[in-house]
């Protein structure tokens, strides 16, 4: 990304695009800095390849509506929206934390009681999303965000839809979300908030257990599961979960929408229910045996299609099944019944399948064949066809499990494991060797096959130090503490590396440490900062004021032109007081005098009897009387969706006022000053802007 086009851009007149943090199938993430209100945000702008096609541009403007509505902190929060050059953008708050995704990687599985707390705050997100009219439709935990002190916060909502005007989005993104992807999607059928529940199950069951649901070795495996087959229950992996989380898990889950959980809001009941008292229990799978029929017309399909596949000498494959049904059915679920199945949506049509295998095995055939079409829709959509080369990651030393949750990896390739994991004296799980290399190029979605470590009786307790430069302490801290290593900080300027990032690290990736040893971590106190003292500019031309300003290190800004009684072309006023000590690279604004008005500048003919040569007995009384001076409070109304606003307060043109206020007080009044009578007074608060007349007295 070193060549990347926008990156030192300014967008909007404010926003510097500093380094990318990241790349999405469609979008790409920058790390910019708001140079007005000095604070760091992140900016989402859309790929080239994509910015040229209008459906994709109108979508994108749709997250931006969809975004902009939602005001909850457990959801990222966006700042501002924005069009320029055709460019189009979304700035978001910049938050510093792992995903839920690399928090699991470095821990394993959470414990039931940290399962439920990182659980109720995403369904408290969802319940606010929705209640708003907008449907995520890509819960995963690489879209939360874990912070410091625990808040996790839900992004990315870019195939977010409306509830009233939605449509599904399976072609285009589903499958990549395969893992947690509902059985609406899959089958393009209509969704609601009912699929966000659903993979929000899916999340939970990973939060809990450590692995996911279903897995297979191609996406359509894994979608044909999660229409057809039912996991394990979670206790079934993790003994010592609660019997009412497991009820809540399988519930949320169920593949049947109708009997899943109707709003979110019942989903964190239940949660809040267990947390208080883990000994709950709920009945969801005995009571309305939800499991149970839905599984009946997975199960009739595939049967239909292994006969069909017999007399035909067809193989048609049918989807991996860990069980055929939770143990609660078998327990306690009545015998199944050929009514049940009329109980289902298009209950005809399915009764006729239980009866007809030859058909339930062209349903079956239409289905994987559907599937297989969106599978290849998708693969051309991200533009997989294409013929260009592209550098081959490093991928030795990380493990599998980050490698799949690397977007910008999955993105560009298809990684595919060796047939057997390798014995070695490295940790399960890791990569030891790549087919193609790193120093290798290939086209954009070709596979890369690695060969994993299994682990072995002579794994080295070690740890191998990665390439932490760029990341947050926080990152390196998790990560770190995750293998028993110490962590030592020291901070030193950088010219290359933004603040509160790490410049490198002692000793350097590639490293191995034992449990115990200590990494040393540089973390940037980013550019040195020079000082300067401001230099009067009041009485100088625009040009000797920018060389003054240069001289010192500093930036001259806006100039702007007003009436005074000082020399045409002459500095009559500077935003920063002379002698002020700033940092170098400070943005000095100024006014420069345009002379008086010109009938200010006509003497009298009444009082100097029309004498149009100099007199040494003119006095002042016989010129026009300064003009009064007069002033008006303008109050300014302050948003609520950040800590600070930045107002500006322009008075026929010029810059009367310019600040930050806190956003705490809701509104200010603030009073400016001008010659006495009407004044146009324009208000801008983070660059919306009203204008109306006031009367100065």
């Amino acid at each position: 990304m070193e060549n990347d086009k926008y990156i030192g851009r300014l967008l909007g007149g404010r926003y510097e695009l500093i380094d990318v943090v990241g790349v999405g199938g469609m979008a790409v993430v920058y790390r910019a800095r708001d140079t007005i209100l000095g604070r760091y945000v992140a900016i989402k702008i859309l790929k080239e390849e994509f910015a040229k096609d209008p459906d994709i541009r109108k979508r994108f403007a749709i997250e931006s509506r969809a975004v902009a509505k939602l005001s909850h902190h457990n959801i990222v929060s966006v700042y501002d929206v924005g069009n320029e050059d055709g460019t189009d953008y979304i700035v978001m708050e910049l938050i510093e934390g792992v995903t839920l995704k690399e928090y699991l990687q470095q821990k394993g599985r959470l414990s039931w009681q940290e399962s439920i707390f990182f659980a109720e705050q995403i369904s408290s997100a969802l319940v606010h999303a929705h209640s708003r009219g907008i449907i995520h439709q890509d819960i995963k935990p690489q879209n939360v965000i874990i912070l410091r002190d625990g808040t996790a916060k839900l992004t990315d909502f870019g195939i977010a839809s409306f509830a009233t005007t939605q449509e599904t989005r399976v072609v285009q993104e589903a499958i990549g979300s395969v893992h947690y992807i509902s059985p609406e999607q899959a089958k393009g059928s209509k969704i609601d908030y009912r699929t966000d529940i659903y993979s929000l199950g899916v999340v939970m069951y990973e939060m809990l257990t450590g692995r996911l649901p279903f897995e297979g070795e191609t996406a359509l495996q894994i979608v044909m599961q999660h229409i057809n087959a039912v996991p394990p229950m979670p206790s079934e992996l993790v003994p010592d979960i609660p019997k009412g989380l497991d009820a809540i898990v399988m519930h949320a889950m169920c593949a049947n929408i109708s009997r899943r959980y109707a709003s979110a809001d019942e989903l964190c009941a239940d949660l809040a229910r267990v947390r208080e008292d883990p000994d709950t229990q709920f009945y969801y799978t005995a009571s309305d045996d939800s499991s149970g029929e839905t599984q009946v017309i997975g199960r009739e399909v595939q049967r239909a299609a292994r006969h069909a596949a017999a007399e035909d000498t067809a193989a048609i494959p049918a989807a991996p099944r860990r069980r055929s049904e939770p143990h609660s059915a078998r327990r306690e679920a009545p015998a199944r019944r050929r009514t049940s199945v009329r109980e289902r949506e298009s209950s005809d049509f399915f009764e006729k399948l239980s009866e007809r295998p030859a058909m339930a095995a062209g349903m079956a055939v239409a289905v994987v064949a559907a599937i297989s079409l969106l599978v290849v829709a998708v693969l051309m959509f991200t533009g997989s066809g294409k013929s260009a080369k592209i550098d081959v990651p490093d991928l030795i030393g990380r493990t599998i499990d980050d490698v799949y949750a690397d977007s910008e990896v999955m993105n560009n390739f298809e990684i595919k494991e060796a047939p057997s994991r390798q014995e070695s004296d490295r940790p399960a799980g890791e990569i030891l060797d790549q087919d193609p290399g790193e120093d290798q190029q290939a086209i954009k979605g070709s596979v890369i096959t690695v060969t994993v470590s299994a682990g072995g009786d002579n794994v080295k307790d070690t740890y191998k130090v990665v390439d932490f430069t760029g990341k947050s302490l926080d990152y390196v801290a998790a990560s770190l503490e995750a293998h028993g290593i110490e962590l030592k900080e020291e901070k030193e300027y950088s010219d290359d590396v933004e603040e509160g990032k790490v410049i490198r690290t002692d000793p350097e990736a590639g490293t191995e440490l034992a449990r115990g040893e200590t990494l040393t971590v540089y973390i940037s106190l980013g550019k040195e900062q020079k000082s300067a003292d401001v230099p009067s500019l009041t009485g100088m031309t625009q040009e000797a004021a920018q060389r003054a300003l240069s001289e010192r290190g500093l930036s001259l800004g806006s100039v702007d032109q007003v009436e005074s009684d000082k020399p045409e072309g002459t500095v009559v006023w500077q935003s920063i007081d002379a002698n002020s000590s700033v940092n170098q690279g400070t943005t000095v604004n100024i006014q420069i005098s345009k002379g008086k008005k010109a009938d200010e500048q006509k003497p009298d003919s009444s009082t100097t009897g029309g004498n149009t040569g100099s007199s040494e007995d003119d006095t002042p009384g016989k010129l026009p009387p300064t003009p009064a001076e007069g002033s008006a409070t303008i109050p300014v109304a302050l948003p609520d969706s950040a800590d600070t606003a930045h107002v500006v307060i322009y008075v026929d043109g010029v810059i009367q006022y310019d600040d930050t206020p806190s956003t705490s007080q809701g509104s200010i009044a603030v009073t400016v000053q001008s010659t006495a009578g009407d004044h146009e007074v324009t208000v801008s608060v983070d660059g919306s802007s009203t204008t109306q007349t006031y009367s100065f007295n």
